[in-house]
């Protein structure tokens, strides 16, 4: 038996409330959510009228649903679907699968999350990114606009919104200043003289080969055989894979690749060139150091060797080495062969480079 309307809301549209105060309240049923819309009776009215149309329009029965052929999924229903679908086809590491959750999980918490994709308009997504922007800054806001704007492509590729209709697309890019401060060559050897020396190891390794943090954290002895060193970037997904000929040397540090690898053996039987030395709570000698463990670490070397932020910035990072690196290489060998030994190869370097074998390793030999 259906439910008898209370004497008191006779005649009231679906969904519209009036508490003991006489305000009016109107409830998303989709969401769940309240809003106030005042004393006024006559606004009230016609204010849930309007929002009930906008909802029959935007909710089509599954007898439409099976006329059209198309399912009409919501952003909360879409966001779990584009993650799996997204991780099978990227295949991510897990540092950018667990930075891709967080923007996922805030997505998921947008007031409009319960609508279907269809009807996500572009005021929506900027109004979103706006806040996002306001409350975490225009980094944050860059990268959420990145995902955001990637499911709303993926939807667009599986027919769950029309082409050409990604609502993210029109938004603005929000601007954001990179606020760490560069790395110089004399800052870099003060924090290596203030660091231990499997963080100096480190240091040197990431110098001379020009990788990120995660490659140097991860690099194992046996990717250095036969006079190259082997290194295929995570961030890449394995599709940046180079093999760097171990005499290239940076005659600023006189050093060379094998030297920095070299110097990572010591008595301790790893894998890992940079590992642990002694026994930690949570590891053992050899293990691999963590990545936010070389992080800390040479964050506590830099406030130990007395560097200080200008205000308004933040002091460099571990990740700035690559940025030195690349300075280096770019004033001893050129800017091209600096580009190479990031791992960004351009059609000019792809010939000189490339290992025509078709091992598929882009061949950095030295000059």
């Amino acid at each position: 038996m259906s439910s008898v309307r209370a004497p008191k809301r006779k005649g009231f549209p679906p969904n519209l409330y009036l508490d003991p105060k006489g305000y009016f309240t109107y409830r998303n049923p989709v969401s769940g959510k309240r809003k106030g819309i005042g004393k006024d009776k006559a606004v009230a009215f016609r204010e849930a009228r309007a929002a009930n149309a906008v909802l029959a329009n935007m909710t089509p029965s599954s007898l439409a649903v099976w006329v059209s052929g198309v399912e009409q999924l919501t952003l909360a229903q879409w966001v779990p679907q584009y993650k799996t679908k997204w991780i099978a086809q990227a295949k991510p590491v897990p540092g950018t699968v667990a930075n891709a959750e967080g923007f996922l999980k805030r997505i998921l918490s947008a007031s409009f999350a319960w609508m279907p994709l269809k009807a996500i308009t572009t005021a929506h997504a900027a109004e979103f990114l706006s806040e996002v922007e306001r409350t975490s800054g225009g980094s944050a806001a860059t990268n959420m606009r990145s995902r955001f704007s990637d499911l709303f492509r993926m939807a667009e590729t599986k027919g769950l919104i029309d082409a050409g209709k990604n609502p993210v697309s029109a938004t603005y890019t929000p601007d954001h200043e990179v606020k760490r401060e560069r790395l110089t060559f004399e800052q870099y050897l003060a924090v290596k003289a203030e660091a231990p020396v499997w963080l100096a190891n480190a240091m040197d390794l990431a110098l001379m080969t020009a990788q990120r943090r995660e490659d140097i954290a991860t690099a194992k002895f046996a990717d250095y055989r036969d006079g190259y060193l082997f290194v295929v970037q995570g961030k890449s997904q394995g599709k940046v894979r180079l093999q760097q000929d171990a005499a290239i040397s940076l005659a600023v540090v006189g050093m060379s690749i094998a030297d920095a690898v070299r110097q990572c053996r010591d008595d301790v039987v790893s894998q890992f060139m940079i590992h642990h030395r002694v026994k930690r709570s949570t590891a053992l000698p050899g293990d691999c150091i963590s990545v936010s463990g070389l992080s800390n670490a040479f964050k506590d070397a830099v406030e130990a060797a007395g560097i200080v932020a200008a205000a308004g910035r933040t002091a460099p990072s571990f990740h700035e080495i690559r940025s030195l690196s690349e300075r280096l290489y770019r004033d001893q060998y050129g800017p091209e062969f600096a580009q190479v030994m990031l791992g960004h190869k351009t059609a000019k370097m792809t010939a000189k480079y490339d290992d025509l074998r078709g091992s598929g390793w882009q061949v950095i030999m030295a000059k």
